[in-house]
């Protein structure tokens, strides 16, 4: 059962890489006395997710403590964790709220479990809120927030990847989440996000960016990464090529506000 549940985790391309980070951590909870599989999982991890910034500072800072003599600092460091994830969203929405009470409609993309706890905290708030959701081929994570959303009652509405220029100029903002957070300050995130950037400057539109402080990186160059193409077409045609490429950059200068848990932010 274990090894399924790592397995889930390690091939799972729809949730957000800080959902993955809390998965992990349930998962190192539930092996915490046997180091030596500890060890294997975190390699496996690294091999697997190494690339998302908040999984690898997360494994950094998990190695840094599993190689101290102090076992009962390991297991606090698990216990402690899904507490502290808690404080970061309410941090997050604190700094955003001021800018929240002055809308009552956004347009985001893709699924991001902050984005998620934002608008979350900003539904007890205002029950009026209003969001519009792209569905974010090819793996449709749009179409999961949208279904999370209006189970909670949030009035939501999702619309195709190709409709996102239809229905910026009808909203107040867009808000997304972070892959990672270069040194230079541009985000990167899935692809889609920089096309939504771009809309929000033609209608002059805020767009902001919620992240926690794990997905800020001391690297300034980001390269794409080739996705199996057969999620977007499996024909095998003469002259045609396909490509499937899941996260994009957007510069710094079309980003309104990055908004973290970050003290200095």
């Amino acid at each position: 059962m274990k090894s399924y549940q790592l397995e889930h985790i390690l091939n799972n391309k729809k949730l957000g890489s800080s959902e993955l980070v809390n998965l992990l951590n349930d998962y190192f909870l539930s092996i915490k006395n046997k180091k030596p599989e500890i060890s294997k999982t975190i390699k496996q991890v690294k091999i697997k997710l190494g690339h998302f910034e908040a999984i690898n500072n997360y494994l950094k800072e998990l190695n840094s403590i599993l190689g101290k003599k102090d076992k009962t600092e390991f297991i606090n460091f698990l216990s402690d964790h899904a507490s502290q994830e808690i404080k970061k969203f309410e941090i997050i929405f604190d700094k955003i709220y001021p800018h929240l009470k002055k809308i009552k409609s956004i347009i985001t993309l893709s699924r991001s479990g902050t984005v998620l706890e934002i608008l979350k905290h900003w539904h007890q708030k205002n029950k009026k809120i209003e969001v519009v959701i792209c569905e974010s081929r090819p793996k449709l994570e749009g179409r999961l927030l949208a279904e999370e959303l209006a189970e909670i009652g949030i009035k939501t509405l999702l619309i195709s990847d190709a409709m996102m220029s239809l229905y910026v100029s009808k909203v107040d903002a867009a808000i997304i989440g972070a892959d990672s957070v270069l040194k230079n300050g541009d985000v990167i995130n899935k692809v889609g996000s920089k096309s939504l950037a771009l809309l929000c400057k033609e209608y002059k539109k805020s767009f902001f960016v919620v992240t926690t402080q794990e997905k800020f990186s001391n690297g300034n160059t980001f390269h794409h990464k080739i996705e199996n193409p057969k999620e977007i077409c499996d024909k095998k045609k003469k002259n045609l090529s396909v490509k499937n490429i899941y996260f994009e950059e957007i510069e710094q200068k079309y980003i309104t506000k990055i908004i973290t848990d970050r003290s200095r932010n």
